[in-house]
């Protein structure tokens, strides 16, 4: 068979899966996943969803930020299906540092939490369980805080 009809015919064949199934989680690429379950029972007026004392540093070690973090609009904002337009905002947590709890694959979740200064989306993220614990990161993924 000739090589271009291979390749043509798998281009055709990826083009019809992403085409059939656009919001997969499948190695085609992250959809835009709906908020999780739980999520919606999160008081985001809650005092407790404040991190005092919170030091940013940026891409080469500089104190780019400090002070206190509070998480409610960012909770808010994902409770509402609001994405950031960051590419990972959302996507699955793979938990590769084995810093959070074991959990199948697809079970957490990461959310951009956006930085006052940075122009990037930052080392601030939020990881959200699909039983509706909610963990903190300020230096990307390096240490966690369990928030819920």
């Amino acid at each position: 068979m000739n090589l271009r009809i291979v390749i043509l015919v798998l281009v055709l064949a990826v083009a019809a899966l992403t085409l059939l199934f656009p919001g997969s989680d499948s190695w085609l690429g992250p959809g835009q996943p709906p908020p999780p379950p739980a999520l919606e029972e999160i008081d985001t007026s809650n005092d407790d969803l404040v991190v005092r004392g919170v030091e940013i540093r940026d891409l080469d070690g500089r104190v780019a930020w400090r002070g206190d973090v509070d998480l409610a609009p960012e909770l808010a904002r994902i409770a509402a299906g609001e994405s950031d337009p960051h590419r990972n905002d959302g996507g699955i947590f793979q938990n590769r540092e084995g810093l959070l709890p074991e959990r199948p694959r697809g079970h957490y979740r990461e959310y951009v939490v956006r930085t006052p200064g940075i122009s990037h989306a930052g080392p601030q993220r939020l990881v959200i369980g699909a039983d509706g614990e909610v963990y903190y990161t300020h230096d990307h993924y390096r240490s966690f805080r369990r928030i819920r």
